[in-house]
């Protein structure tokens, strides 16, 4: 479907209406709820900032209300933190501790079209979940995510969704977490599968494990989410990465920034490796950009100093703030 489609208003009434009433939803009634240096650019030691603050920002991970964010203070956020565009991901069963509709990301998108590109989550675990999908999708929304249940990942349902994003020529930002009460676990042995059966959709790996898999050296969940110390060269993203273009790394959130922080020399080869595959994103609840609410740290200026820093070929900075996610959502 053409990418410069935007429902008006009225549309947006009229198909949530003949589209939810079939499945017994009330969009209505939610959609209003508050809701070293090397030739390629990429620096081997460490090297001071010259505020290098990307022209062009696109977060790929943003959230409406975290910790009780509105959205006028998200919008508040992105011009604190110079982001032109978010992806705002709705989290629709509230696993993880938000609770986030799609209803009120296109609600927002309404009022803010060009700052949000709406993604849209529903339960892989309802029977209706395809058709929702679907509806979301003539509303206006540009991918899934955040794709987060406690389902393993070899789940037939969530292979259901993988091929709808396939068939909708759409990304998929999914949540990975091993462990008793994780999300879509066992990346190690199952996501694979799915990068050779489907090859349209783009894949945007995020969280704990996803990020774990950075490194050849796995700890057990158990042990820790949060590997620390030097990574081991031959780690699964850097394999799958190669072989699969349309498999992406969201840099956003703790997860992300640890495993890129943890190990500078090796993450400046990682970078190098796959420039077109990494997509800023912060994934940050604050409101002001500073950390005013959430401990003094803003995930997104966070992030945006560290890339600024130890990438310095420009054009590979500008991949990263903002080619690199319009390419994933456009699949180009």
């Amino acid at each position: 479907m053409s990418h410069d489609f935007q429902p008006s208003r009225r549309d947006f009434l009229s198909v949530a209406g003949a589209s939810f009433s079939c499945a017994g939803l009330s969009v209505l009634s939610t959609m209003f709820a508050p809701s070293g240096f090397v030739s390629t650019g990429v620096a081997k030691e460490p090297v001071k900032s010259e505020s290098l603050r990307p022209r062009k920002l696109l977060d790929c991970h943003l959230h409406i209300n975290h910790i009780d964010r509105s959205i006028e203070d998200t919008i508040r956020h992105m011009d604190a933190t110079g982001t032109e565009k978010a992806f705002i991901l709705p989290l629709e069963t509230g696993e993880g501790g938000v609770l986030l509709r799609s209803e009120t990301v296109l609600h927002a998108y309404h009022q803010y079209p060009e700052r949000i590109i709406p993604f849209c989550q529903t339960d892989i675990r309802k029977p209706d979940c395809l058709e929702r999908l679907q509806a979301y999708r003539k509303l206006g929304c540009r991918g899934i995510g955040e794709q987060k249940e406690h389902v393993p990942l070899n789940d037939p349902r969530v292979e259901a969704v993988i091929a709808f994003c396939d068939e909708a020529n759409w990304p998929i930002t999914i949540h990975f977490q091993d462990g008793a009460k994780g999300y879509n676990q066992g990346l190690a042995e199952h996501l694979e599968t799915y990068l050779k059966r489907y090859k349209k959709v783009r894949i945007i790996g995020h969280a704990q494990t996803w990020w774990a898999n950075i490194s050849a050296d796995v700890p057990p969940a158990e042990k820790t989410l949060y590997p620390k110390g030097p990574v081991k060269p031959g780690g699964l993203l850097d394999r799958l990465m190669s072989e699969y273009p349309n498999l992406y790394a969201d840099m956003s959130a703790g997860s992300g920034f640890g495993a890129l922080s943890r190990d500078e020399e090796f993450t400046a080869g990682f970078i190098e490796r796959h420039p077109n595959q990494l997509l800023f994103g912060s994934d940050c609840p604050c409101r002001d950009g500073q950390g005013g609410n959430f401990k003094g740290v803003c995930y997104s200026t966070q992030l945006q100093d560290f890339v600024s820093r130890i990438v310095t070929d420009p054009k590979i900075r500008e991949n990263i703030f903002y080619n690199n996610a319009m390419r994933a959502l456009e699949g180009a």
